[in-house]
């Protein structure tokens, strides 16, 4: 049977500093631990905070970067478009913006048939809708059909004044203008008379959409019928084709007779409150001959 050991006073405190010391030191190590793994949780947040934000800023900067590729891209682009844009323009639109067509040989600006000396009509051309069928060289009645139906409005309003208004040359053909100003250069020599004759295949005439009135003398403009015509043929849809003072435009010196069928739109803007434009110095386009 064991004996109990009696433990003295001293030994008794010894033994419960211990157990103190013990219980002290396992609630420190505790007390450690927990602080330690505060810690560490603390940091692995702000490390995962750090890196979602690193990966935010990383994302916002690598779309900031697509989008200014992107964007430079799109200028780039665009920049090309418009450089195509403008080098296909200069082929095809006038000084002015009006864009130019050439069908069959034939040119247009802004739908309007253009033959002056830059722009030149086929040898073989006559007007597309005549009022009679082209069957002569030279011809007052085969004119376009459009225009004989103005002209004829005008020429009721003019005889309803008391003014007598006549065509007296109208449709040309190519073969036609090429005696006319051939005979021309005998009489005046070519300088001369490329200020008031169209060389073939140049003349406005062979279009079909414009006549010369009464007498081709300076001395029409004087007279009640010219001066009716100036201020009142664009009513009609026509236009006095070479004004005055617009040689350095038309190529040709003033024909207060020759009569150009535009349209009434259009002859309103050209005829400019009584300060005729011609038709090259609107849609800015030249009137000159190669050679």
């Amino acid at each position: 049977m064991a004996r109990h050991r009696h433990l003295s006073r001293r030994q008794r405190i010894v033994r419960r500093n211990r157990i103190i010391l013990a219980c002290t030191s396992t609630i420190l190590l505790i007390a450690i631990i927990v602080i330690i793994s505060i810690a560490v949780r603390e940091r692995n947040s702000k490390s995962t905070n750090n890196k979602e934000t690193e990966n935010s800023v990383t994302n916002t900067q690598t779309n900031e970067s697509t989008d200014n590729v992107t964007n430079t891209d799109r200028e780039n682009i665009s920049s090309t478009e418009a450089s195509s844009e403008e080098t296909t323009a200069a082929y095809k639109v006038t000084s002015k913006g009006f864009k130019i067509e050439e069908i069959d040989g034939i040119t247009y600006v802004d739908g309007v048939l253009i033959a002056n000396k830059t722009y030149s009509l086929p040898g073989t051309f006559v007007p597309t809708d005549p009022d009679q069928p082209v069957t002569e060289e030279r011809s007052i009645k085969c004119l376009d059909k459009t225009l004989m139906s103005a002209w004829n409005t005008m020429h009721k309003d003019a005889s309803a004044k008391g003014l007598n208004l006549y065509i007296s040359s109208g449709y040309r053909s190519y073969n036609y203008q090429v005696t006319v100003y051939n005979t021309y250069v005998r009489t005046d020599g070519v300088a001369k008379a490329d200020t008031y004759s169209s060389r073939p295949g140049h003349s406005e005439h062979q279009t079909g959409l414009c006549f010369d009135l009464n007498t081709i003398e300076d001395s029409f403009q004087y007279t009640d019928e010219g001066k009716w015509v100036n201020d009142n043929c664009y009513k009609y849809g026509f236009c006095i084709r070479f004004p005055k003072g617009k040689d350095q435009y038309t190529g040709y010196q003033y024909e207060s007779w020759h009569l150009r069928y535009v349209g009434v739109d259009l002859a309103t803007k050209l005829y400019n409150n009584g300060d005729w434009l011609s038709l090259e110095e609107f849609f800015g386009i030249t009137s000159e001959y190669p050679n």
